[in-house]
């Protein structure tokens, strides 16, 4: 169990040190009296207990583990079926990822769903998709992230569940006001209001109330450089009216604000149209809710991490898919370690390491980071010893990252490989102390 909880890479051949405690992971991850649930419930708890009096967001969106490449050897009805192309054999992740907004702090996981699509392939016209209520559809995980999210931070002065462009859903708006929550979403569709205009009239009717700028970061893959982009934003109160298929028993309409930040480049650049519940009259308000939108590239990274050059959850050996699936949560559980990092590093303020690290690892650090640190100012460890950030320092250090302030801050991937080498340094460096004081 240590090992896994520990391990960097989704195969257990590697991160096990002995051939015995490569049986015991495998004994552990297909021990039926382990269940996915309770070791969803452990992280849950996690949450629960740091949340109290936190103003924090559930960042929330939906991933493939795609494991076609082992279709032969996964067991059938183990946990695994149909995924993205009704074609592909794996499993659906959808996760909320909570942040303290206030402290800029991962705490851990409100919401983890796990499923796959049925293998009988009848289609939507076939099962009358349109037709069923929304507790019967895929897109019932947005709305179940926020019941798990109101039932897990019971102690959390306020939660607001943000979202993509596929959250937009009546249902979200109505259903969270009755939880007793905030959600912010993309707006993806232009619905109609009771004034009997659209909601993207509405916003040709607002003034502008503002503008920004925001650095692009540029992006190899898609070819694009880093650019700054002038932003303009508007916000309006509106009340959009209950699409008129919808027949169950939620309210007629409800109110909501809406944020749109769009780019004045003359181009189709940036342009986000942004549903909130939290009650907006200011400008700075506004800003407020986007910045807490473009936080949602968090949880693009633990997906990142999951998958790609990260932990490799696709490439796991694992025969049982529901071994798989307990596989994804305990290494979810190594992720949050990055991501406390990442966040960390990216805050306005120093937060202690402790909340990640123990004394020991805080004690290896420190001898790590004499050697890294440079000659010259611009390559010393400028941050608070034992800070969040003064860890992240060292550990991107060892990821390969240069260390400069003056290079873009690291990301995910390096730390992730920052930490792999960080554990093999402490474990020799454990062995080293034991051996000292024999």
């Amino acid at each position: 169990m240590n090992s896994i909880l520990h391990g960097q890479n989704s195969s257990i051949r590697k991160i096990s040190d002995s051939r015995s405690e490569q049986k015991a992971a495998y004994r552990f991850l297909n021990n039926e009296m382990v269940t996915e649930q309770e070791l969803i419930e452990s992280c849950y708890e996690r949450s629960s207990c740091i949340c109290e009096g936190r103003h924090v967001l559930v960042l929330n969106d939906t991933t493939e583990i795609n494991l076609n490449s082992h279709a032969g050897r996964i067991k059938a009805e183990s946990g695994v079926g149909l995924v993205g192309n009704n074609k592909d054999i794996g499993f659906f992740a959808h996760l909320g990822l909570v942040v303290d907004i206030e402290q800029y702090q991962a705490i851990g996981f409100s919401s983890m769903q796990f499923w796959h699509r049925s293998t009988d392939k009848r289609t939507k016209d076939e099962r009358k998709y349109a037709q069923l209520p929304v507790e019967e559809k895929e897109s019932y995980k947005w709305l179940n992230c926020v019941n798990n999210s109101v039932d897990t931070l019971t102690n959390a002065a306020s939660i607001t569940v943000v979202g993509d462009r596929e959250s937009d859903m009546y249902e979200l708006f109505t259903d969270a006001k009755t939880r007793g929550v905030h959600v912010l979403a993309r707006s993806r569709i232009n619905r109609r209001t009771l004034d009997g205009i659209s909601i993207e009239q509405a916003l040709e009717n607002t003034p502008q109330s503002g503008t920004f700028e925001i650095e692009i970061i540029g992006d190899k893959r898609k070819a694009t450089s880093t650019r700054v982009a002038k932003m303009a934003v508007k916000f309006c109160e509106v009340n959009i009216k209950k699409p008129a298929k919808k027949k169950d028993t939620r309210p007629e309409q409800t109110n909501v604000w809406l944020v749109e930040a769009m780019e004045l480049s003359g181009e189709k650049g940036i342009h986000w149209k942004l549903l909130t519940t939290h009650e907006i009259t200011s400008y700075e308000d506004a800003l407020e809710l986007i910045e807490w939108y473009k936080m949602r590239w968090f949880i693009e990274q633990v997906f990142r991490l999951l998958k790609n050059k990260g932990f490799q959850i696709e490439d796991s050996q694992l025969e049982q898919g529901w071994a798989l699936r307990k596989l994804t949560v305990l290494m979810l559980q190594n992720i949050l370690r990055i991501m406390q990092m990442l966040i960390a590093y990216n805050s306005p303020e120093e937060q202690d390491a402790s909340i990640a690290f123990s004394q020991s690892e805080l004690e290896c650090l420190d001898k790590l980071n004499k050697r890294y640190e440079g000659k010259t100012e611009k390559l010393k460890n400028s941050y608070n010893k034992n800070s969040m950030k003064w860890v992240t320092w060292i550990i991107a250090r060892l990821g390969g990252w240069s260390g400069y302030t003056s290079q873009r801050p690291p990301g995910p991937i390096t730390l992730k490989n920052g930490l792999d080498r960080f554990n093999h340094v402490y474990t020799g460096w454990m062995i080293a102390k034991d051996v000292g004081t024999q």
